[in-house]
């Protein structure tokens, strides 16, 4: 899988892989970038679709 930290993959490419917004990427890509796989993990209920999508995306990254 392609990634986005070896400038493999863009983040748009990226959102739209996993249908989820540009925005969600930039900030799960900020988040595992400080703290590793510990910074996706969901803080509110809103980020619904973090553990899926987020997890998935980011494996790729590591």
């Amino acid at each position: 899988m392609p990634s986005i930290l070896a400038g493999e993959m863009t983040v748009a490419q990226a959102a739209r892989r996993a249908r989820v917004s540009e925005q969600s990427i930039g900030t799960w890509k900020r988040q595992f970038i400080e703290n590793g796989r510990a910074g996706l993990v969901a803080k509110n209920s809103r980020c619904h679709r973090r553990p899926t999508a987020a997890v998935r995306i980011i494996s790729a990254w590591c």
